[in-house]
C-alpha cells in the first residue's frame, strides 16, 4: 500500500458557490456512529463542514458539546431484503424527513443533504459540483439510481415533498407517494428517487457520478479515497481510524511511513 497521509484539516463547504448547504446525519443510539460523528464534528469534517448541519436520532444524545440530537419518531429498526439484501428503511426515512420538514431549518438552505456517518463527505467539493447543477431538483450520484450514502436534493424538492406530507391525514407520511407506490422490498433511497422523480415530479434530475464513490456503484477503488479532487463522497469508513485515512488520502495530507497511528 502507499504511505499512510496524516490528516491535518480539510476545507470547510461554507458559502459555497452552489449555495448554502444543510447537512444532517441519522445516528443510531447505539454502536459506532457517535463516536464517528463526534470526530467529525470536532475537526469540521463530513456535514460539520456545511453552512447548517444536524443529527437525528431516536433519543435525544448530545453527540458533542454543541450538537443535540432532533429526536425522530421511530425504532429505526427495520429487515433486510430486496434485490441486494440491503436494509428496507423507507419507512424509518419517511419518519425522518417529517422531522427535518417540521424543523425547518433546511429552508435557511438553497440544498439539503443527507449524509449517512460513514461516508467521507466534502462540502466543499460538493459546493463546486452544484454550482454546475442550478435549478437542479435534485442530484441523481449513480447510473444504477439514487444511492443512500449521501443524497442531495434542491430545498425546492423538499418543499414540494413537504405539501406531500400536508397531504396526509396525520402529516406523517407523503400520500402520494406513499399511496402510489409499492414499496416494501424498497430501501429508503429509491422510494426518495422514485416518489420525487416519478410522483412528485420534481425536475430536472441530472445524475453525476462525481457525487459518490463506492463499490455498489462500480467504483472500484473506493478504499484509497484518490480519485481526483472533484469527487464528494467515498464511502463506507465505519472506523475513526480509516475515516481519517480516506480524508488524508483524498486530500493530500502529509506523507509518512508511519503505521503506528493509534486506532481509535
Amino acid at each position: 500500500p502507499p504511505p499512510r497521509k496524516h490528516f491535518i484539516a480539510a476545507p470547510l463547504g461554507v458559502d459555497g458557490p452552489g449555495g448554502k448547504l444543510y447537512c444532517f446525519a441519522l445516528m443510531q443510539p447505539e454502536g459506532y456512529e457517535r463516536g464517528l460523528l463526534k470526530w467529525q464534528q470536532e475537526n469540521k469534517v463530513g456535514i460539520f463542514g456545511c453552512d447548517i448541519a444536524a443529527v437525528y436520532s431516536n433519543k435525544e444524545i448530545t453527540v458533542a458539546p454543541d450538537v443535540v440530537t432532533e429526536v425522530v419518531n421511530s425504532t429505526l429498526k427495520c429487515g433486510y431484503g430486496g434485490d441486494s439484501g440491503t436494509a428496507l428503511n423507507a419507512w424509518i426515512f419517511i419518519a425522518v424527513w417529517q422531522k427535518v420538514i417540521e424543523v425547518g431549518d433546511y429552508k435557511k438552505a438553497e440544498w439539503v443533504v443527507k449524509a449517512d456517518p460513514d461516508a467521507v463527505f466534502f462540502p466543499d467539493r460538493l459546493g463546486r459540483l452544484l454550482a454546475k447543477h442550478h435549478g437542479a431538483g435534485y442530484i441523481n450520484n449513480c447510473k444504477y439510481g439514487m444511492h443512500g450514502p449521501i443524497e442531495v436534493f434542491s430545498t425546492r424538492a423538499i418543499d414540494t415533498l413537504a405539501d406531500d406530507y400536508k397531504k396526509s391525514w396525520d402529516g406523517k407520511a407523503p400520500k402520494t407517494c406513499v399511496t402510489g407506490q409499492h414499496f416494501g422490498q424498497w430501501g429508503e433511497d429509491m422510494f426518495m428517487d422514485q416518489c420525487l422523480d416519478k410522483v412528485l415530479e420534481v425536475k430536472p434530475r441530472p445524475t453525476d457520478s462525481n457525487l459518490m464513490c463506492e463499490a455498489h456503484c462500480d467504483c472500484a477503488a473506493w478504499y484509497w479515497c484518490n480519485e481526483g479532487d472533484d469527487v464528494v463522497s467515498y464511502h463506507p469508513f465505519k472506523s475513526i481510524e480509516s475515516y481519517k485515512n480516506c480524508l488524508s488520502n483524498a486530500i493530500g495530507g502529509s506523507s509518512s511511513e508511519d503505521t503506528s497511528a493509534t486506532s481509535e
